[in-house]
């Protein structure tokens, strides 16, 4: 029998006392949960002793608005419901039923996600961003990933236990909201007042909020993971103009021309409104061989030559330092694989949004392996793990890969990760296919990616002395370095090794840790050039280089002349001070020259900063010289032009 209907006494008790009083509950659930997982973030992050009480309350202030926000979007569909369903239908034990179980599942889906916020807040050191929203999009990758890195069965047993007690505690509540009487009138007015509210925070509130220091990691905390995730897909293809701040296209293109020129650009041939020119390379070209192997998160902090530790994790790669080119001020385009693949390919600066590997309008770019393919080359892309994720496949078949081998073409390759075959089987595969391409006679380029230094950090048993069930992050990048020596040890000992220019290289660094807005440390990577035979061994090159100068800078080497339309320079006849890299960080994007970095952010913002690099250390900087903001935003405004108009074509 249910209890007698009670009205609403007055307006200003409309939602304590009405049907209303359900969305007040969820909406309260998600905003205490945003707030513990905020001070969970906080404490983990040692924040007030880092940035003071003071810093820390104000971004748990912003956090707040931000929560709020995000609150009052999640309970939208509720809201709707509530304010149209007739109170005939509303008052049934369907309606109840219907509503015990929504509010259980956003009550799980509140937790679950708490958890997995503070899962990539440990592996990224900030909120939901481009790289949840990429993951997203390929789940076998990632759901096996996760379900091998953390005790996800545990944790989904306990979320589950959560849920259950709290609604349990809740049954009253929602019985009651079924019971009480809410007029349609009264109704109406609740849900415009809630629509006026959450129009006016979603138009004024903005990223600009969470600002609270300089701390990037502080500032993470202040925002809210929905709002971060939101602002992450609308930006997957986000244009450069109407984001970032810009100058008169009649300007962005000289300056390119200025900041493109170098030793061997003939500067006459520049093209108006394109960075198209001709490099004239000394001859004679030579067809050596290239294969450029991308590292899977093999960052300059581990190697033992760039950051020397008690005991070298990579003694393989120093021990190749020392026969080699080494570029020792070396910096990724960004914190993802398909960064590097976009750089080392068509040496494209990082767009905002989305990698152009993801997008469907990248056919045809002017790319090194299309370069390559042009000239008589056999071109190749190599992966352990399926080329379906993250576009890296169709990618490179549509820009001048004329082959693809991907984990389906390994056969039986014995030890698997959920990102693929474990790096030596990798390495193996590429042997084989270049003992084909030169008992033919054909030059060939390759690009080889490995794939097992990364969580959930297992590697075949018996190769290095760690134990692999440990799980370590050294680990593995000692299993990385076995693997690659072992590689360059058996390369050795095959007929094309001796005309073979080898580009050893980290994709990106391992974590993004740190308080800094552009946190370089973690976009540091080792960049050696290795051909024993053909580039003198022991060389140190100390010029800032990005990882977008290496098509140029291989085809330097190789001596070939030919019309460019790429954004990087041949690094190695540079003058020390010439060297720039460019980056981007979330929303952010950046150039740095020298020991200064310009910094453009979301609303025409930018910023001047200060790398101390022994120290790992930035230092915002007031009175700088504001080129260097102009010459970032000639670089990204003009490469997004260039892409979007199909100048980069072949």
């Amino acid at each position: 029998m249910m209890e007698q209907q009670r009205r609403v006494p007055a307006a200003g008790r409309a939602i304590t006392q009405s049907r209303f009083e359900l969305a007040a509950i969820v909406a309260g659930i998600f905003l205490g949960v945003s707030l513990a997982t905020r001070i969970v973030l906080a404490v983990i992050q040692h924040a007030v002793a880092k940035d003071g009480l003071g810093r820390v309350l104000a971004a748990f202030l912003a956090g707040e608005v931000f929560d709020l926000l995000a609150a009052l979007w999640i309970i939208a569909p509720l809201m709707l419901w509530l304010a149209v369903i007739p109170e005939r239908r509303f008052r049934t034990r369907w309606q109840l039923v219907v509503l015990s179980f929504g509010t259980a599942v956003s009550v799980y889906l509140a937790l679950f996600v708490a958890v997995a916020e503070y899962f990539f807040f440990e592996e990224f050191n900030g909120r939901f961003n481009f790289v949840a929203v990429d993951y997203l999009i390929f789940p076998t990758e990632v759901v096996n990933n996760i379900w091998q890195s953390y005790p996800t069965a545990t944790i989904l047993t306990v979320l589950t236990l959560i849920v259950v007690a709290i609604m349990w505690r809740a049954r009253p509540a929602i019985r009651r909201v079924t019971q009480v009487e809410t007029p349609a009138r009264l109704r109406v007015m609740v849900l415009a007042a809630y629509a006026v509210l959450l129009a006016v925070l979603t138009l004024f509130v903005s990223p600009a909020l969470a600002r609270v220091s300089s701390d990037r990691a502080l500032n993470e905390i202040a925002l809210n993971g929905y709002y971060s995730f939101w602002l992450a897909l609308l930006g997957q293809d986000a244009p450069y103009e109407g984001l970032y701040a810009t100058r008169p296209a009649s300007d962005v293109f000289p300056r390119l021309h200025r900041l493109l020129a170098e030793h061997a650009a003939d500067t006459s041939s520049f093209v108006a409104g394109s960075i198209q020119r001709r490099i004239e390379n000394a001859p004679p070209e030579r067809r050596w061989n290239v294969v450029v192997v991308l590292e899977e998160s093999l960052g300059s902090e581990f190697i033992g030559t760039l950051y020397p530790r008690e005991r070298s994790l990579t003694p393989r790669f120093d021990s190749l330092i020392t026969e080699g080119l080494l570029l020792d001020n070396a910096f990724s385009t960004g914190n993802r694989t398909i960064r590097a693949l976009e750089a080392t390919t068509a040496s494209l600066p990082p767009l905002p949004g989305i990698s152009i590997v993801r997008r469907d309008q990248s056919k045809d770019l002017f790319t090194l392996p299309a370069l390559m393919r042009s000239r008589g080359y056999a071109t190749m892309f190599i992966y352990g793990g399926r080329a379906l994720f993250d576009g890296m496949g169709s990618y490179m078949r549509n820009n001048g890969m004329e082959r693809v081998i991907e984990q389906s073409d390994f056969g039986n390759p014995g030890f698997t990760t959920a990102w693929g075959v474990a790096d030596e089987a990798i390495f193996d595969k590429a042997i084989t296919q270049f003992d084909s391409l030169h008992a033919a006679k054909k030059p060939f380029y390759a690009l080889v990616l490995s794939v097992s230094n990364h969580r959930p950090y297992t590697y075949p048993a018996g190769r290095i002395g760690s134990d692999p069930n440990q799980k370590r992050r050294e680990n593995v990048v000692e299993y990385a370095d076995y693997s690659l020596g072992r590689f360059m040890r058996q390369a050795r000992a095959h007929g094309w090794f001796d005309s073979t220019v080898f580009v050893l290289m980290g994709d990106h660094g391992a974590r993004v840790y740190g308080a800094q807005e552009i946190p370089l440390a973690s976009y540091e990577v080792p960049i050696l050039l290795y051909a024993p035979k053909l580039i003198p061994a022991g060389q140190r090159v100390h010029t800032i280089a990005s990882s977008m100068d290496m098509p140029p800078t291989i085809l330097a080497l190789l001596g070939v002349r030919y019309t460019s339309r790429w954004f990087g320079r041949d690094v190695l006849h540079l003058a020390p001070d010439e060297g720039r890299a460019l980056m981007t960080h979330n929303n952010e994007i950046a150039l740095m020259q020298r020991d200064t970095l310009a910094v453009l952010g979301l609303r025409g913002s930018s910023s001047m900063l200060r790398y101390d690099r022994a120290a790992r250390q930035q230092l915002q900087l007031q009175s700088a010289p504001r080129d260097l903001i102009d010459d970032a935003i000639a670089y990204f405004d003009g490469a997004d032009k260039m892409y979007r108009s199909g100048k980069l074509r072949f």
